[in-house]
């Protein structure tokens, strides 16, 4: 028993009684179930959640909500430090009455667009074909349809961004799922990572999950913008506020979701394969440390990045990537990565 344990205290989705206003704020059931479940105890344990009765898919939905909201902060792998609610409960009441008013500040502009779209044509809502995200909930639920209603493929592409911190925040097990239509068909994955996302302690070890199931991978020095599509062209755009929450777009648009295919083709042509070994570091098909080191440097990694995939101290790391650099006369490290590249070192 840990010191914050007490006798006889369990997690009971019972006990764990619905709060009218509260789940009124959360906008969930269940996320209100586990939440109040949770104020039980200061340290929230995946295994008393299955103990108390709650099921393994409302945890792995939930979890990564109430992280992504500072209601609680994860302390390993399957345990999570519960916050005060009297400070983050009117923290993310505050979020969202920014939000509404930011949807109320809008409403004229939107207003006025509407009425002179409909001047122009009768036809055809100006609207029609795009819809607006402002929640994590909204997010999962689009890439459920996403998933769903693709037939063969999807290309994605992941910035730092809501969708992409969700995802690295959710437990690992979350990404050993097949990927499946509504029809029960697998779906061929083609993900496009930021370089901007390397230095998430997650992110190795999601990409090394997402690879076992069969996901290309590519690192995209320089994008900023999350977007995703099916073969059967629905697609999505994630975006944020100045407080990092979703304002993303759910579109079904043809011309507007050709574009977004588009963009993630052109991610992916410009980016560097990933591929990762089985011990979790970036194998690139080659068991030479150096090849691996001028792969991420062309990928746009750290040395901080580069240590911790390689399990080598970044000192280490430092002193190859100067001899790197030194020996392909480079000045800068994209420079080298552009070296490798002509002299097929890569």
């Amino acid at each position: 028993m840990t010191p914050d344990e007490e006798p006889g205290d369990t997690f009971t989705p019972t006990e764990a009684a619905g709060d009218g206003a509260l789940e009124d704020l959360l906008g969930d059931t269940d996320l209100t179930d586990i939440y109040l479940a949770a104020l039980a105890k200061p340290l929230l344990r995946r295994e008393d959640l299955l103990a108390g009765g709650f099921n393994e898919a409302d945890i792995n939905d939930t979890i990564p909500l109430l992280e992504a909201r500072g209601m609680i902060r994860r302390l390993d792998r399957s345990s999570w430090r519960v916050l005060p609610p009297d400070v983050v409960l009117p923290a993310f009441a505050a979020r969202l009455e920014d939000q509404a008013r930011a949807v109320r500040a809008s409403a004229a502009a939107m207003t006025r667009v509407f009425q002179q779209n409909q001047e122009r044509s009768q036809d055809r809502d100006p609207f029609e074909g795009v819809q607006i995200m402002t929640s994590f909930a909204e997010i999962s639920q689009a890439l459920t349809r996403l998933v769903g209603t693709a037939r063969h493929e999807v290309m994605m592409v992941y910035a730092d961004s809501p969708m992409s911190r969700m995802l690295l925040a959710q437990p690992m097990e979350g990404h050993q799922r097949d990927l499946v239509n509504s029809a029960g068909a697998p779906i061929h994955v083609q993900a496009n990572y930021s370089d901007t996302l390397l230095d998430h302690p997650n992110f190795p070890e999601m990409l090394r999950l997402r690879a076992a199931k069969g996901d290309e991978q590519r690192i995209t020095p320089g994008m900023r913008l999350t977007t995703l599509v099916n073969d059967e062209g629905f697609a999505l755009v994630d975006l944020e506020d100045d407080q990092g929450q979703p304002h993303g777009l759910v579109v079904t648009d043809s011309a507007f979701s050709t574009a977004i295919k588009e963009v993630c083709r052109w991610g992916w042509q410009i980016g560097v394969p990933w591929r990762m070994g089985a011990d979790g570091t970036n194998a690139m098909g080659a068991a030479d440390q150096e090849r691996t080191i001028l792969q991420m440097m062309a990928a746009g990694a750290s040395d901080a990045a580069i240590a911790r995939h390689m399990k080598l101290s970044q000192r280490t790391v430092e002193r190859r990537v100067r001899a790197l650099m030194d020996r392909l006369n480079a000045t800068t490290r994209f420079q080298a990565g552009v070296l490798a590249v002509r002299r097929d070192l890569l």
